[in-house]
């Protein structure tokens, strides 16, 4: 599970209903200027290895597996850009390049839905009726500090979506036995703050909201609803940037000594059974698609009875 899913597929979103949404991928235009001209046929947006925060993570599986209490957490995701790129891979464009940096931040609700008793396997799904629902993309004049969470908010969102769907979350413990969170190039950062071993993927289903068109040109979601599918691998413990130890939110940001901070909640063991929270490294690629007229209907349809259908169901151990 520790290999990195990088695989975007484009094309089809399931909705609710399992009625199969058509999408048509949309290539688009990227000007890191802002000036509105830029490059033209990108499909990709790579996002570097960053953070992500399962806040009231591990609480919520221990309530799922003593069948009491509350199912639900937030998660905080941040990172930089890597690359924009297009449909074969090749780079159009490359973090830093100009001097032009561009940053992530969301945050969503989610629920357990399948757990085994530690170590396993726990499985999530999208929990629409969490406040925090958000995914920004940001223009930045440096790379945001992976360590201390600053950085990775400047102004106004370039692109703004919140999230629909969830169909894959899940995150196996592959190795419960005590290693360094942060095996990060720059060695350990977190003084000797341990982790279990593990991973998984998430893959998640955005409606975009609004763009700075002076970034994204063709992008028009105002006219259209425009879907972004985006692609998360995830996996402790950290092995190629430091372990955020705090988390940027919507109103209160690690710069202005805010934010959220995850130093000190997870336990003597992170991702264990004490927590509450717990954080691991994510990793995810983004593209955008129109859905085809004939579908539309749907998606509102979908997004209606969202509440509705998948109950939780609990595997024994």
């Amino acid at each position: 599970m520790n290999t990195k899913f990088k695989h975007l597929t484009i094309g089809t979103l399931s909705t609710l209903l399992a009625v199969p949404l058509v999408a048509q991928a949309e290539l688009f235009t990227f000007d890191p200027t802002g000036g509105g001209a830029g490059t033209a046929n990108l499909a990709l947006i790579d996002q570097a290895p960053g953070s992500a925060l399962a806040q009231g993570g591990v609480t919520a599986i221990n309530n799922f597996l003593a069948g009491s209490g509350s199912t639900n957490f937030t998660l905080h995701y941040q990172a930089n850009l890597s690359s924009i790129q297009f449909a074969d891979t090749s780079i159009g464009f490359a973090n830093g390049s100009g001097g032009n940096f561009f940053t992530f931040v969301a945050g969503f609700g989610e629920t357990v839905v399948g757990a085994d008793p530690f170590p396993g396997t726990a499985s999530f799904k999208f929990d629409p009726t969490n406040p925090v629902n958000f995914f920004n993309m940001y223009a930045t004049s440096t790379v945001g500090n992976n360590l201390t969470g600053t950085g990775f908010i400047s102004g106004a969102p370039i692109l703004s979506a919140h999230i629909v769907t969830v169909p894959t979350s899940n995150f196996q413990v592959t190795d419960p036995a005590p290693t360094n969170l942060d095996n990060s190039p720059n060695g350990d950062q977190w003084g000797g703050q341990q982790s279990v071993t593990g991973g998984g993927v998430s893959d998640i289903t955005l409606v975009v909201d609004s763009v700075n068109a002076g970034y994204f040109p063709s992008l028009t979601p105002a006219s259209t609803i425009t879907i972004s599918f985006f692609n998360n691998s995830q996996v402790d413990p950290f092995r190629q940037v430091d372990p955020s130890q705090c988390f940027n939110v919507t109103g209160s940001t690690c710069d202005g000594g805010g934010g959220i901070i995850s130093l000190g909640t997870l336990g003597a063991l992170n991702g264990g059974t004490v927590g509450p929270n717990f954080e691991f490294q994510a990793d995810g690629t983004q593209s955008f698609a129109v859905p085809e007229p004939a579908s539309l209907a749907l998606i509102g349809l979908g997004l209606s009875l969202m509440g509705i259908f998948g109950k939780s169901r609990r595997r024994a151990g």
